[in-house]
């Protein structure tokens, strides 16, 4: 029985930089579309180009003034939110960089619309390598990690009868308190 696949890349994503000597490096998902387009996987997939993931969506999962503050701070305005800095766990591990709410928004977006291809039924699997950044918590980032993509893809999985597939992670576990309220 062949497998229907959906792929989701976003050119964009791969453009963002977390500073210098920083670990997490947003370029290697363009290295590893590169190697999906010249192995010529792309022709057993659909391939999709994601939508950012709107504010509403952000917020299904994450605080209101969370989201808030993720899009719309800057390393130009940093120093007008550096009272948050803090309080939502931004700093080393999960720095300001320029586009840091528009790259939230599109690994956000593929993921999201690839619980929606799931729920549809019209794909067995969804790819979206800018995912899985599943250490944000509701009020904070964390672990390189600022927009649980992952929380909001299980949301709009539980819109259906797909039953998602959960690793053991904290973050998850309050999905499923947050669904149940």
């Amino acid at each position: 029985m062949s497998r229907r696949v959906a792929y989701f890349f976003e050119h964009r994503v791969g453009n963002f930089h977390y500073g210098p000597g920083h670990p997490m490096k947003p370029h290697r998902l363009t290295l590893t579309h590169n190697l999906v387009v010249n192995y010529g996987l792309w022709k057993h997939m659909k391939v999709f180009r994601p939508r950012p993931a709107t504010k509403d969506e952000l917020q299904q999962f994450h605080a209101d003034d969370y989201v808030d503050f993720l899009l719309r701070v800057t390393p130009d305005n940093a120093h007008q939110f550096a009272h948050q800095f803090a309080r939502f766990n931004v700093g080393d591990d999960c720095p300001v960089f320029d586009g840091l709410g528009n790259f939230c928004s599109l690994y956000a977006g593929g993921s999201i619309e690839g619980a929606r291809k799931l729920n549809t039924g019209d794909f067995d699997i969804c790819v979206n390598w800018s995912g899985g950044l599943h250490h944000a918590k509701k009020f904070e980032a964390s672990g390189f990690c600022f927009v649980n993509d992952i929380n909001l893809a299980i949301i709009e999985l539980l819109r259906s009868e797909v039953s998602p597939f959960l690793n053991e992670n904290c973050s998850q576990e309050e999905i499923f308190s947050l669904s149940r309220e």
